[in-house]
């Protein structure tokens, strides 16, 4: 096998990608679940919400919230790093002053 068609290189891109998204949005996970929990209460939202979430106690509704916020965090950065990744492929094939 050739080192151009070693699967090593991709494989570094793919956990690199993944790394900048779990990371930020775990930080951003953080910080929204400090600021959101500091003004609203988790007993509140159960009574409040559906009834699926009845049962729950007031660290689930943590663990909930932060698992909720962590996964739009992680949304937002794997859209991120997309958009990133698909810019620099396009620009690399229009070249300068292409439209």
């Amino acid at each position: 096998m050739t080192p151009s068609a070693s699967p090593e290189p991709e494989r570094r891109a793919r956990a690199l990608d993944v790394a900048l998204v779990l990371w930020p949005s775990f930080l951003a996970a953080c910080a929204a679940s400090l600021l959101f929990f500091a003004v609203v209460d988790p007993a509140l939202l159960r009574d409040a919400g559906p009834r699926l979430f009845a049962g729950l106690d007031r660290e689930a509704g943590y663990a909930l919230g932060f698992i909720f916020f962590w996964g739009v965090g992680a949304l937002a950065s794997a859209l991120s790093v997309y958009l990133i990744r698909t810019e620099r492929s396009a620009a690399g094939r229009t070249g300068p002053g292409a439209p």
